[in-house]
């Protein structure tokens, strides 16, 4: 078999093989949405229905969510996949997935064309290592705007490459560079920063063609006019204020140091696991154990190369990739560095790469990539479908999608669910329940459309169908016949006794642990135990 198509054949299958990888449960691992993904998910299902999102904003250009705001390219690209497969949980993953097939795509087509060892095989091993890492697959498997942050990110810069081959793509890749800064903030500034560097190194190459380095300036400039609207507003710059410690009394730059250099560090990168519960999973790094060692083998051998102008664009995005990142107060934060993982894939691919073309015997070599797989997918389905599921239930809100069962089953009752420690839940209620977006737009939204991007403030009090969510009045609200839901915290033993109410349910977790309970009030008996004159109890 020719040796382009033997290539394309295993590259199709490899994609094939991710796809699986990245679909497969995802309805179901993890059990529901997490607060970022579930307000993503009913702006886009607000989008598709009125050309507006949950607070009535025609077509934002960043999107306010739970006092804070979220980069709006995630949000758009999630219309058409509801449209598709409805308000489910693939849907609002759909485009996660599909960023991390495309970033695969890219990386093929990057390390075909522009690594001087062009056989065939460091672009499938790249490929393979990308599909099987655990950084790769968990970002794919969350609806996060970093997932297509990184996919336009990695086509922008092979498009910068292939500038250097015809410069007309300079304009391409400063359209994909400036795109990206909409799809997550940590493009905002790789971007610029790859750009400046890409441009200092072949400076010589744009004094010759000085017309598309004007273009694509241009190109460029023009996709950040929807930033440059908001600029003064706030909301351009909340998600930075939250997360930096520019506005703390500590030494800057020892603190940018310490953060830096962590992302370097193979003990994060290969044996502990990131110590955030929603972005990591139980026992297991960002990539498996057995690869420290191609690691070193590979960045030595790039190091070893570094004149050839490939591996000088590597090391460029190596060293930019963390410093977003590097810049907040959270240590190792790996969604903050997905560029950065990305670059660290090729290292460990070149690494397999030299070490496999050691072996002469083929049978070996199969054998030996054959268990290598074996050993990192029983890795990864024990920390991943296993442990993962159960363990981190709690960041999805599992009980809640149990909870929103029994109040579609029950419509005729009246639920009031405490706010406190889920803000999210409101949100998530109107989407499972595909509460109608215009009227969460007149009665919950609206009151925060003129202050936008300036304010804030969001919604802490909801009216779905049969469900009220806010915070618990416990003067006013065990007087009503309805069941107050909330967690042990919101609702205790004591307060249940003093207010003479039953337990109706509870509702686990997958890991058993109680997280939700709901308590059915008694106005009668409550206001028999009461002051006669207690004014709640009229008409009771």
């Amino acid at each position: 078999m020719d040796i382009k198509l033997k290539v394309s054949f295993l590259f199709i299958g490899i994609l094939l093989f991710a796809g699986i990888l990245r679909f497969w449960q995802i309805g179901s691992v993890p059990p529901g949405l997490n607060v970022d993904e579930v307000s993503e998910a009913y702006n886009a299902n607000s989008l598709l229905k009125t050309g507006r999102d949950r607070y009535g904003m025609f077509m934002p250009i960043i999107f306010k969510s739970f006092g804070s705001y979220q980069p709006p390219i995630y949000t758009y690209l999630t219309v058409l996949p509801i449209l598709f497969f409805g308000p489910t949980v693939l849907a609002v993953k759909f485009a996660s997935v599909l960023s991390g097939l495309i970033t695969i795509i890219f990386t093929f087509l990057i390390l075909r064309e522009f690594f001087f060892k062009k056989d065939g095989g460091l672009e499938l091993i790249a490929c393979f290592v990308i599909a099987i890492s655990p950084w790769a697959i968990f970002f794919s498997r969350v609806a996060t705007e970093a997932s297509p942050g990184l996919a336009i990110f990695i086509a922008g810069f092979y498009f910068l490459l292939k500038s250097t081959k015809k410069i007309e793509y300079f304009t391409l890749a400063t359209f994909l560079l400036g795109l990206a800064t909409h799809a997550y903030y940590s493009e905002r500034i790789i971007s610029i920063l790859i750009l400046v560097g890409f441009v200092l190194m072949n400076w010589k190459m744009f004094l010759k063609n000085k017309k598309w380095f004007l273009v694509g300036l241009i190109v460029f400039i023009l996709t950040q006019i929807p930033h440059l609207a908001i600029l003064f507003t706030g909301a351009f710059s909340r998600r930075l204020e939250q997360v930096t410690y520019f506005n703390r009394d500590i030494p800057i730059i020892r603190e940018f140091a310490s953060q830096y250099s962590a992302y370097f560090s193979p003990r994060n990168l290969f044996f502990e696991s990131d110590d955030q519960v929603s972005r990591s999973m139980p026992d297991l790094s960002v990539f498996y154990e057995w690869m420290v060692i191609p690691y070193f083998l590979g960045l030595a051998y790039l190091i070893k190369n570094y004149k050839d102008k490939f591996i000088k664009n590597l090391f460029l995005l190596m060293f930019i990739a963390p410093i977003p990142a590097a810049l907040s107060t959270d240590p190792f934060y790996t969604l903050r560095v997905l560029e950065l993982l990305w670059v660290f894939s090729i290292v460990i691919s070149v690494g397999i790469w030299l070490f496999l073309s050691k072996i002469k015997w083929k049978l070996f070599k199969y054998i030996l990539v054959l268990i290598v797989l074996i050993i990192s997918l029983i890795s990864f389905y024990l920390n991943y479908f296993i442990l993962y599921k159960a363990v981190r239930s709690g960041t999805v809100r599992f009980s809640s999608q149990e909870f929103i069962k029994i109040t579609k089953e029950n419509p005729n009752r009246r639920y009031m669910v405490d706010f406190s420690r889920d803000v999210s839940i409101g949100v998530r209620i109107a989407f499972f329940r595909q509460y109608d977006p215009v009227l969460f737009q007149d009665e919950i939204g609206k009151p925060f459309l003129s202050k936008y991007y300036s304010s804030v403030d969001s919604e802490d009090k909801y009216k779905i169908d049969n469900v009220e969510i806010r915070v618990i009045v416990w003067g006013e609200d065990v007087y009503k016949d309805q069941v107050l839901v909330g967690d042990a915290l919101a609702i205790s033993q004591d307060q249940a006794n003093e207010h003479k109410l039953k337990l109706e349910f509870e509702l686990k977790d997958l890991n058993g642990e109680i997280t939700l309970r709901g308590y059915s009030t008694n106005p009668k008996l409550k206001c028999m135990s009461s002051n006669s004159h207690d004014g709640n109890c009229k008409g009771i």
